[in-house]
């Protein structure tokens, strides 16, 4: 994986990974759900379609 510059402590992937996997966790919990039903699922469509969009380009 490529760092996007030196000063970064993740790579765009391994940030990405981190977010997909955190999002998963909420999703998952009933609690998160119940509370922030609305917020998950704005966060993953985003989410999603930033990652199309980076698929898409390289």
């Amino acid at each position: 994986m490529q760092r996007t510059s030196p000063s970064s402590r993740f790579s765009r992937d391994e940030f990405c990974a981190l977010i997909d996997t955190r999002l998963q966790e909420l999703e998952s919990s009933q609690d998160a759900r119940r509370k922030y039903a609305a917020v998950l699922v704005a966060l993953r469509s985003s989410f999603d379609a930033y990652q199309q969009t980076r698929r898409q380009k390289g």
